[in-house]
This record gives structure tokens, C-alpha cells and sequence, in this order.
């Protein structure tokens, strides 16, 4: 079940869009310093990113802009827990690679280096970053950065900041770990915008970092009307000479389009409501469409289809691409976690984890109605969950399309109680 374009006047594909931005990093490679400015909707643009990376083999972050610093630790986070692809070595991961540098600088195996930061006092350990230092510009960014990464990859979230001075330490910091990558494999950045009009000064701080470390691909997703009003408001300077050379319009699906399409699937005007209102509120893609036909024609049955490795059902997938999509959840939730919480003799493992927030999702579908067996073993799961502190959240499979604005409505929620209610960790 596949959208037919040509019948729809839905937009087909991202082929000419994958293009510009192949272009794009064509003139990084000639250190011309690029930022891409995807315009429409967060979920259409997040899509060409990810197909993009994908395309280039690289790794990609996308962050939420609040300042240059926090996007670095977004980006520096990607790049830690890398080794969890099945693609990227264990040995490869940011870590390994920031201690490479330092081993191949002090003539020593990174084995040997490794063993003796652990186990060595924090005297000689101060003696061999001062002899360190004056071989290599980056030794004071990648130190820092390599204390603050977690000794072990893992799904813990990192709860201190990257104590850094001011945004030219900042700026150091990227440029430090883009010269660990080749150029074709440099990771790259996709920023989104908070529900707050922050777009010029994002987009100055892009520009600023793109012109400092033009190898690094970053992109910035806007609305419309956002980029309407940089064009209009804003004074002449590099910031908007580079939105006008980087500008791909990724365009939203018309709602008339849509309706037609559906229809022909036999959906009622009670059925079209939510998914014409998620497209204008939220945007979709082709796939997401597909994805919320085949849900709403399979509610009441068991979800077989398949989504893609990482997800256990289509519902879990579709409400994924949605979370990662709003700048009050991007980055937030890990898919088909799991837990240091024996259960059944295994550790648990959930629908999405908030680690932070200790928040889980679970999703109900058609498997656990199927017996009384199933109802107890989910009501012992949150019982086991509420005792660790977590506040569980359940919705139905097949809501996730009829009630999502409702769901992603219910986890805001969550999120800003358990924000003003978890302390925040002191800083060391």
C-alpha cells in the first residue's frame, strides 16, 4: 500500500532536494562555509535529513536551539552512543577516537593510555595533560570533552553540562572533534526551532559556526512564515546571504490532496478529521500516511507490519517520527528501551524511556486485551515502574492516529511536571 503521486499531486520524493543538499556538501568540501535551511514542516524536513545522512553514511544529531552550547552536546551525544549502530564499530565510538589522538600524540598505545588515565592519580594525570597541551591546538577542547563523556557507552542520560567558557571555546570544541572524522563522514547537525520565535538569533549562531567549521553539515528547520519574516526583517549580513543560498523548500502535502487519497480507501469524515489536522498542525510524509491507514484499517487486530529493525510495531514508529518532530520532545525518548529492573527474569524492557524525566510510554495494542494473563502482567509492569519513580504513561495502538494530538498533549503535560519536580543534579 503505497502513495501514487502522480494521481494525488502529493510531492514525490525528496530526489531534487537530496540533490541540493549533495551540493551543499560539495561546497563544504571546498571549506565554503554552507548552512541548508530546510522550510516546512518539522517531520517533512527531519525526513530529507535522515535520508540524506543516510545516503552519505554519516551520523546526524538533531537538537533544539538554545544556545551554540547545547547544540554541541546534542551533537557530541550522537557521536558517543554511535556504537550502538550496527554499522559503526564498538571500538569507533567518540570516546575511542578523541583517546586515538592523544595515544598517537604521546607515542603510546591506546590500551596502554587508556589503563593509565583510569588508575593513575590525579597528580601525574595533571602532569601529563601539561605536557600534552603545547603538541596540539585541540588538547584542551578534547580533554574536556573526553571528561565529560560517560566512561561507557550507554542509555543513561549525561546530567552535567559541558563546562565551557564562552562561544568561541564553544566553536573550538566542534572544529576540535570534526578534525577527528574524514570529511565524508563528518556528523552532522539538524537544528529545530522551540515553540518561541528564536529564529534570528539561531540562525546568526549557525551562521557563526559554519563559517568557523565549514566542514561540519549542519541544517535549519523553519516554517514558512519564519523564513518570510528573516527575509523581510532582517538587515543584509552573511547570516541571511547564507539563507538565501541554502534555502530547499520541502514542501507540506495540501490538505485537499489528502483527502482525496484517503477517501478512496473507504475512510469516513470521522476517520479524515485527525489526519487532516495532524498534517496541518504537525505536517506528515508519505509514510506516515501510509502508516496511519494501515493502523486505522488493522485497530481492533494484531499489529504484524513492519516498521523498520528498531520498532516492535507501526504504531511505535509512527509516534516516534512525531515525537522527534516537536522541539518539546526531539531527542528525548529512546525507542524499545531497556531497564535494570528484573522482570520475568530479564531486565525490562519498555515502549520509549525519557531518562531524564524518568518517564515511560507504553503502548497498548491488541495483544494485551487478548487475555487476563496480559492485563496483569502490564499492571505489574507499572506497578514495578512506579516503584523505581517512573511515571508510566499508557494509549492505545490504534489512538495513536485517532487521538494524537491528545497523546502528544499528554506527554508536554508530563514533561513539565516532572521537570519542576525531579531535582536537578548539583554540579561536580
Amino acid at each position: 500500500m503505497t502513495f501514487d503521486p502522480q494521481s494525488t499531486a502529493i510531492p514525490a520524493g525528496n530526489a531534487s532536494r537530496i540533490t541540493r543538499l549533495t551540493l551543499h556538501q560539495s561546497q563544504r568540501c571546498q571549506a565554503i562555509p554552507t548552512l541548508s535551511v530546510l522550510q516546512g514542516k518539522a517531520i517533512a524536513a527531519r525526513q530529507l535529513w535522515t535520508q540524506w545522512s543516510k545516503q552519505t553514511d554519516r551520523l546526524t544529531g538533531v537538537g533544539v536551539y538554545t544556545s551554540i552550547a547545547t547544540l554541541l552536546e546534542t551533537w557530541l551525544t550522537t557521536m558517543a552512543l554511535q556504537c550502538r549502530s550496527s554499522t559503526i564499530a564498538q571500538h569507533d565510538d567518540l570516546r575511542s577516537r578523541i583517546l586515538q589522538n592523544f595515544a598517537t600524540l604521546a607515542h603510546r598505545p591506546e590500551a596502554e593510555l587508556t589503563a593509565f588515565l583510569a588508575s593513575t592519580s590525579d597528580y601525574q594525570r595533571q602532569l601529563f595533560w601539561q605536557q600534552l597541551a603545547p603538541l596540539s591546538e585541540d588538547a584542551d577542547q578534547l580533554r574536556a570533552i573526553l571528561t565529560w563523556l560517560p566512561a561507557f557507552p550507554s542509555s543513561e542520560p549525561q546530567t552535567k553540562s559541558l563546562a565551557l567558557a564562552d562561544s568561541s571555546t564553544v566553536l573550538a570544541s566542534f572544529a576540535a572533534v570534526a578534525r577527528l572524522f574524514p570529511q565524508s563522514v563528518v556528523p552532522g547537525l539538524l537544528v529545530l526551532l522551540p515553540e518561541d520565535d528564536r529564529a534570528a538569533v539561531a540562525l546568526t549562531a549557525l551562521a557563526q559556526l559554519v563559517e568557523a567549521v565549514p566542514q561540519i553539515p549542519v541544517a535549519l528547520a523553519l516554517t514558512i512564515a519564519q523564513v518570510q519574516y528573516l527575509l523581510n526583517e532582517l538587515p543584509e549580513s552573511r547570516a541571511k546571504a547564507m539563507l538565501r543560498g541554502g534555502l530547499i523548500d520541502v514542501p507540506s502535502f495540501e490538505p485537499g490532496n489528502i483527502r482525496q487519497w484517503l477517501s478512496t480507501h473507504g475512510l469516513d469524515d470521522e476517520q479524515l478529521q485527525p489526519l487532516l489536522h495532524l498534517a496541518e498542525t504537525h505536517g506528515t510524509t508519505p509514510e506516515a500516511l501510509d502508516t496511519a491507514l494501515t493502523l486505522l484499517n488493522q485497530a481492533h487486530q494484531p499489529d504484524t507490519a513492519e516498521a523498520a529493525e528498531v520498532y516492535r510495531s507501526q504504531a511505535e514508529w509512527f509516534l516516534f517520527q512525531y515525537l522527534e518532530a516537536k522541539p518539546t520532545t526531539v531527542g528525548r525518548f529512546q525507542v524499545n528501551a531497556r531497564l535494570d529492573i528484573d522482570f520475568g527474569g530479564r531486565p525490562m524492557e519498555v515502549d520509549f524511556l525519557d531518562a531524564a524525566a524518568k518517564i515511560v510510554i507504553e503502548l497498548d495494542g491488541h495483544y494485551h486485551f487478548q487475555s487476563l494473563d496480559n492485563y496483569r502482567r502490564d499492571r505489574r509492569k507499572d506497578r514495578l515502574l512506579q516503584q523505581q519513580g517512573f511515571l508510566v504513561l499508557r494509549f492505545l495502538s490504534e489512538d495513536v492516529v485517532r487521538d494524537l494530538e491528545g497523546i502528544l498533549d499528554a506527554v508536554d503535560q508530563a514533561l513539565a511536571t516532572r521537570s519542576s519536580s525531579i531535582p536537578q543534579p548539583s554540579e561536580a
